[in-house]
């Protein structure tokens, strides 16, 4: 399925190119663009919801409890091209911060969590070249998160150590571009991500498939400057 979603991007990509490939006038209208942006996001599914049971390389049981993942914040750092209405991004997403584990019922259990993303999007931008331009698109990311000490033993005289689950999304994206100057756009935006884990790593286990994939979605509320040149 990855390769599937990456052909699809890049058949998207290569079809914007020979569209102005094949312009009159002979040439791509082209530039090149850079952003930072602060994202609000709000998240449901099988991470916040279900416990996973795994196994060490000695085959002792291990009780991974998930962190809540209810609501939390990022930065978006991206930067990509423009060849003419259309646009190809990688963006980068990286934030700590502090949530409750899933599964202890009424008792709050923090640790210190990790998440980040790695990916490309492809958005058409309606009334290219104006200064005025919605947009909408796909995308494609790896995502990865971790917690400290969220990983529980049986055993309880053992330590806990910590989990990372490692996923892909898919991405479906509305965003508005308001070109402040020529070059100082304002881009707010709004981003569904449906993502599965299906690889869990932890210390006394190294790294597994899950037995059953782990599905979340996350829902993006960004605001981002960005600068064209």
């Amino acid at each position: 399925m990855k390769k599937t979603l990456l052909t699809t991007l890049l058949l998207c990509a290569i079809f914007a190119i020979q569209s102005f490939a094949q312009d009159e006038e002979g040439f791509w209208p082209r530039s090149y663009f850079v952003g930072a942006g602060f994202a609000a996001v709000a998240t449901r599914g099988d991470v916040n919801t279900y416990i996973i049971t795994t196994k060490t390389d000695k085959g002792e049981k291990e009780i991974v409890h998930n962190p809540e993942l209810n609501f939390l914040v990022w930065p978006d750092f991206f930067l990509g091209v423009d060849i003419g209405q259309f646009s190809l991004s990688a963006n980068f997403n990286y934030w700590y911060f502090t949530d409750n584990l899933i599964g202890f019922g009424d008792v709050e259990v923090e640790a210190r969590t990790r998440i980040w993303r790695f990916g490309i999007e492809f958005i058409y931008n309606f009334f290219w070249p104006e200064f005025f331009q919605p947009g909408f698109g796909v995308g494609y990311s790896y995502t990865s998160i971790k917690s400290d000490d969220n990983v529980f033993p049986v055993d309880d005289t053992k330590q806990r150590t910590d989990a990372e689950l490692m996923g892909s999304s898919i991405a479906f994206i509305a965003n508005l571009r308001y070109f402040l100057t020529d070059f100082f756009v304002l881009q707010p935006s709004l981003k569904f991500y449906e993502t599965w884990f299906g690889h869990i790593n932890t210390e006394n286990g190294g790294t597994a498939d899950l037995k059953h994939k782990q599905w979340q979605t996350f829902v993006v509320m960004e605001i981002a400057l960005v600068y064209h040149f």
